[in-house]
């Protein structure tokens, strides 16, 4: 619940179309394997970039074209999600971006 009010906090203030910074943030949910594990992180956070601030989609479409859609589903992901979140992170455009994990 802490979380969330922090979540909330950071969050307060925004409209759809005055963005001053960005927060992602992600849930992990120990019964489900689904989304209990690193590449889920990453995946959902690059999620929650993209729907803020769509310019930076450009990254997962560069990899996507390169690889298919077994860029997300073979033993690689993990080291293709990094590379990605990392580009996107770097990325010159992006606002001040928040990041918030709960594991």
């Amino acid at each position: 619940m802490l979380l969330c009010g922090i979540i909330d906090e950071l969050d307060q203030g925004k409209t759809a179309d005055v963005r001053h910074c960005n927060v992602a943030y992600f849930f992990c949910q120990a019964t489900d394997s689904r989304i209990n594990n690193a590449a889920a992180v990453l995946r959902g956070l690059i999620y929650l970039l993209i729907e803020q601030q769509p310019s930076v989609l450009s990254y997962v479409r560069k990899e996507y074209d390169r690889a298919g859609e077994n860029l997300f589903k073979d033993a690689n992901t993990w080291v293709a999600l990094s590379k990605i979140f990392t580009n996107i992170l770097q990325d010159p455009s992006l606002r001040t971006t928040y990041l918030v994990i709960d594991a």
